[in-house]
């Protein structure tokens, strides 16, 4: 959901306020339906490139896939946030600090680039590592949660897996893995993909 109230805001944009858009929408719910047709439309392209063999996965690719999705209503899209916003009392990466932490994720990712060969296990553990990393760096102003899991779905079908299914698991469950992982507590996390994880 696209709401400002999903976080507390530091900044000029306040959390009352539905965030500003290129398109001058001022009802939230049309918000919020505008982002859903674009990530559905998101996924036609980025399932359309990975066909053709047209994606290198790398940290650029994440930044790709958002500006892609919220490019046509948002001028920060595929730019790190310059805000600072929490959420539930927790304070995601500083907004000063998100390049060099982001260049930190990016030894990671490449750490834990899931293989075709790796269990289903390891390969769950290893999504959800970079799940988790991500999550808390926060780098976007918005859409940070739809961007890395279109990014992990494209990383599953590369590796002989189908989209990861987040419906095996409750909404709750997810929160809560994504707040433990905050900690440093990946299992959760794992957890969730794990049960969402098939092979072709």
């Amino acid at each position: 959901m696209a709401e400002a109230s999903r976080y507390n805001v530091g900044g000029d944009e306040a959390a009352s306020e539905i965030l500003k858009n290129k398109l001058g929408i001022k009802d939230q719910k049309a918000l919020e339906d505008t982002e859903t047709v674009l990530l559905s439309d998101s996924y036609e392209y980025f399932l359309e490139q990975l066909e053709t063999g047209k994606l290198k996965f790398d940290v650029d690719l994440i930044f790709e896939i958002h500006k892609y999705f919220l490019g046509t209503l948002y001028i920060w899209a595929g730019k790190t946030r310059n805000v600072q916003i929490s959420k539930d009392g927790v304070l995601f990466c500083k907004a000063e600090h998100i390049e060099i932490t982001m260049k930190d994720f990016d030894k990671l990712f490449k750490k834990q680039m899931p293989r075709e060969d790796d269990s289903k296990s390891v390969f769950a553990e290893k999504l959800a590592i970079i799940h988790c990393e991500f999550n808390a760096i926060h780098p976007f102003r918005e859409g940070n949660g739809r961007t890395i899991r279109l990014f992990m779905d494209l990383l599953a079908l590369e590796n002989n897996y189908e989209l990861i299914d987040f419906g095996k698991t409750t909404k709750k469950a997810y929160i809560e893995a994504c707040i433990a992982g905050m900690s440093g507590d990946c299992s959760k996390m794992k957890s969730v993909i794990y049960k969402g994880l098939k092979r072709k």
